[in-house]
């Protein structure tokens, strides 16, 4: 019996295999088909993420700080110049223009801070060439001590493309700066490329 067992199974395995095996060989095919077809994708994904991640790398530093006015006497309809660098990388700012041409392309934020006289008032631009737009505005009428205003702006610079700070209007005089205090600034920094 139990001899007639064993057979029974061997023979009941034996067609069981044979009846399977065009639906086990095409499964098998399908699945090896999916490993492949996975493994492609896993390798461009990681083929993308090196990229990125290099790309990153490269990002280049470009930022500067320049303070200090070279001049205080009638500002109006006249580009401020900050002679005093405090940071430069890129080499982006001209202290001796006040302007700033950008390195490469990208994103970009810039920053203007000014201290005007008590009573005094004051309209600035922070401007970009090529696009001729005003990217940011102060404009700031000090009816009490000594404060200091600030304004920002953000645009995107094609490489070679300048923003400088622009005087639109000021007090009868246009002399409404203080210098003393280190407290006006121009700066900017590459945000993204």
């Amino acid at each position: 019996m139990q001899k007639f067992r064993g057979k029974l199974q061997e023979t009941v395995s034996c067609g069981l295999l044979q009846n399977n095996w065009p639906d086990w060989k095409t499964k098998s095919k399908t699945s090896r088909n999916n490993t492949t077809a996975r493994i492609r994708k896993l390798k461009r994904l990681r083929k993308y993420y090196k990229v990125k991640k290099f790309d990153a790398v490269k990002t280049p530093t470009v930022v500067f700080k320049a303070r200090d006015l070279r001049t205080d006497v009638n500002l109006i309809g006249k580009r401020l110049v900050f002679p005093n660098m405090i940071v430069n990388h890129g080499s982006g700012y001209n202290r001796r223009t006040g302007v700033f041409t950008a390195p490469v392309s990208g994103v970009y934020l810039f920053s203007l801070q000014l201290c005007p006289e008590p009573k005094a008032s004051i309209h600035m631009h922070i401007k970009v060439r090529k696009s001729g737009h005003v990217i940011g505005d102060l404009n700031f009428k000090n009816q009490i001590g000594r404060q200091c205003v600030s304004a920002n702006g953000v645009d995107f610079l094609s490489r070679g493309e300048q923003a400088w700070i622009y005087c639109t209007s000021a007090s009868s005089s246009g002399d409404v700066i203080t210098i003393a205090d280190h407290g006006n600034s121009f700066s900017g920094v590459l945000l993204h490329t």
